[in-house]
């Protein structure tokens, strides 16, 4: 099955440029773009992809974008190995930002992840590193037992 961003990636297979999207405050579908005249475009290969129902009836609106939906995927998938640093909370490609997302516990964790990306390869300025705090699993309650055994004392 395809993950969002495979599907991101498809979406700039057809309209190169393509960076990502999310739906705006305003209600409108916001469109990262490299060349801001190709909305028009980019909204029919959303839907061709996603499906109609993915615009909004308020439309679509064109941001500026720096990189493309395959970079921040590409360098995503890099910067997964800092998932084993001691702070390092989640990875993401985040496309309301256009940019990588990197969490953190608490900000201690800065700097080693700021020489894990130039080891990696990926530019500083393309990542956002965020103090996400700890993450902590939901506790799940336990099943009950169906067991009939009986113990004796």
């Amino acid at each position: 099955m395809e993950s969002y961003d495979d599907l991101l990636a498809r979406v700039e297979e057809r309209v190169p440029g393509f960076g990502g999207m999310f739906v705006g405050q305003d209600g409108r579908l916001a469109v990262y773009l490299l060349d801001l005249s190709q909305l028009a475009a980019a909204r029919s290969a959303i839907e061709a992809v996603f499906g109609a129902q993915r615009v909004p009836a308020a439309g679509v609106r064109a941001l500026q974008g720096q990189y493309t939906v395959s970079q921040l995927k590409q360098w995503t998938e890099r910067a997964t190995e800092m998932l084993g640093v001691s702070g390092v909370t989640t990875v993401d490609l985040d496309e309301a930002k256009n940019r990588v997302a990197i969490g953190l516990e608490d900000d201690s964790a800065t700097q080693t992840v700021e020489q894990a990306l130039a080891s990696l390869g990926i530019p500083r300025e393309a990542v956002v590193i965020e103090v996400t705090g700890q993450i902590r699993p939901l506790d799940r309650p336990q099943p009950k037992s169906r067991s009939t055994d009986q113990v004796r004392p």
